[in-house]
């Protein structure tokens, strides 16, 4: 028998009483932060132990070091293989009269097998799909499909300098251009080319690629915004400013490294032209198959004021824990629900999309929220022997961070003069080039309109970096890393974002 929900209050309700276990697998609980909170029988089944033990909806399924790590899935099929999830997950089926369900950040073919194994369902879009849509090369396709443009560009292989020169000339665009690989990390496979020097830097990155997206280099703002896709409609959260490559929190130049809410961040044009794009791409992505949540980067041109589609995350991402936790979603419910209602056949929703959209462009960016991304900026491998635990923190006038307590609940984090601190990297963990260290998030606008940090960012950053200490490895650390191949390679897969 179906159940009607008709409005946030039925929504709450209805995963307050959920009797569905549903196990969240990953590196870390970041993405999904604060949702054991709305949805009854969460458990998060983790790798990095961000709360020292403390948290009750965390299983621990620590790195033993043995293994190399190839990719995030990797960390996913170490912790659905431990003996310590398959007993939870075996106790929790004993005692539940409903199926087991699962959620990743990433996942593949190989986890889905696993997932049958262990008679759990899980609640995301298949992966062949997923992997189709991942691609750099698909969404600019299904964007033109749907009426979204990318920045002027052409999809080519490319295989020297002078056919880059060549293909950009023909296509009309410009003298900079920005390349991107189909598939990666936006940070580490996204190229900023000027001359034949900054090619030759990364040539053998472009030219192994079967094709790559080659654009027009434009003066933009970054936008993340995420979206779920139902049989309902396309459900829209709250638009973000995009922080990319500031120096003092990521050493690569492309690198994601933030995000900001607030209201006068763009104008009102800005935001219904995102949220008409957005719609058009989550009706797309439905009539292919693809159910749920999604996020999207927009482009703004400073110089046009075009709004264009920059890339498509066709899964839970970066920016889920600030949307999922804004003010907005806060006061009525998470964005994800809608996810998770689509997937539940038991389920009828009256609650009109349109609707939810329309408030949510008019007050999904009250308040301000802002989170920075702090990586391990030098290009070295070092031990952390200093790291703050996760909870609150007060900013002392002397620029230091005070604890206030240990915390797992971002929203406890509220004052202009407070922040929330997850830690990411522990003492005694690997502190190499690209590592996460650490997610704050704060209440204060933190850019300038020119992109940069403003005083209060900068304070936030500074206070930051002075929560964490390394030293040099000894000869014997160096020794077991040279044996077991470097963290910097092994241990990339083990961020959050």
């Amino acid at each position: 028998m179906k159940t009607t929900l008709h409005t946030f209050a039925d929504i709450k309700a209805y995963f307050a009483n959920n009797r569905k276990p549903l196990f969240f697998v990953s590196a870390s609980n970041f993405n999904m932060m604060g949702m054991h909170d709305w949805v009854n029988n969460w458990y998060n089944i983790n790798m990095l132990d961000c709360f020292d033990g403390n948290h009750p909806n965390v299983l621990v399924v620590a790195d033993d070091h043995t293994r190399v790590f190839d990719g995030i899935e990797d960390v996913n099929h170490h912790l659905l293989n431990s003996e310590a999830t398959r007993a939870l997950i075996a106790k929790v089926q004993a005692t539940s009269e409903q199926r087991c369900q699962a959620l990743f950040l990433f996942f593949d073919a190989q986890l889905e097998s696993i997932c049958q194994e262990l008679e759990l369902d899980i609640v995301l879009p298949k992966n062949t799909l997923v992997r189709e849509i991942d691609s750099k090369i698909v969404t600019t396709q299904i964007g033109n499909s749907a009426g979204v443009a990318s920045v002027p560009n052409v999809l080519a292989r490319v295989g020297s300098y002078a056919e880059l020169q060549q293909l950009a000339h023909t296509a009309g665009l410009g003298k900079r251009w920005v390349v991107q690989s189909a598939y990666g990390d936006s940070g580490k496979t996204t190229f900023f080319i000027a001359s034949e020097a900054d090619y030759t830097s990364v040539a053998s990155k472009i030219e192994s690629q079967d094709q790559v997206k080659l654009m027009r280099w434009v003066n933009c703002v970054g936008t993340a915004i995420e979206a779920c896709a139902t049989r309902w409609g396309t459900f829209v959260g709250p638009l973000l400013s995009e922080m990319i490559g500031l120096e003092s929190l990521t050493p690569y130049q492309g690198g994601w490294c933030g995000n900001e809410i607030y209201s006068p961040a763009f104008s009102a044009e800005i935001r219904t032209q995102v949220l008409q794009k957005t719609q058009a791409m989550g009706d797309a992505l439905y009539q292919l198959g693809y159910r749920g949540y999604f996020e999207l980067d927009y482009l703004i041109d400073q110089d046009s004021g075009e709004v264009y589609l920059g890339e498509l995350n066709a899964r839970i991402s970066g920016v889920s824990a600030l949307t999922n936790m804004s003010d907005f979603c806060a006061k009525h419910v998470p964005l994800f629900l809608f996810h998770l209602l689509e997937y539940d056949p038991l389920v009828e929703l009256t609650l009109d999309a349109a609707a939810f959209n329309r408030s949510m462009l008019a007050h999904g960016a009250d308040g301000v929220s802002s989170q920075l991304i702090l990586k391990h900026t030098e290009d070295s491998l070092k031990i952390v022997t200093q790291a703050p635990v996760s909870g609150v923190y007060k900013m002392k006038s002397d620029g230091h961070l005070s604890l206030k307590c240990a915390s797992l609940n971002r929203r406890d984090a509220l004052a202009p003069d407070e922040a929330y601190v997850l830690r990411i990297t522990a003492p005694g963990e690997y502190a190499y080039k690209g590592a996460d260290l650490a997610i704050m998030f704060v209440n204060q606008v933190i850019r300038t309109p020119q992109g940069q940090l403003n005083a209060h960012g900068s304070g936030w950053v500074s206070a930051l970096q002075s929560q964490f200490s390394t030293r040099q490895l000894n000869q014997q650390e160096r020794s077991l890393v040279e044996l077991t191949q470097n963290p910097a390679n092994v241990k990339s897969s083990r961020t959050s974002s």
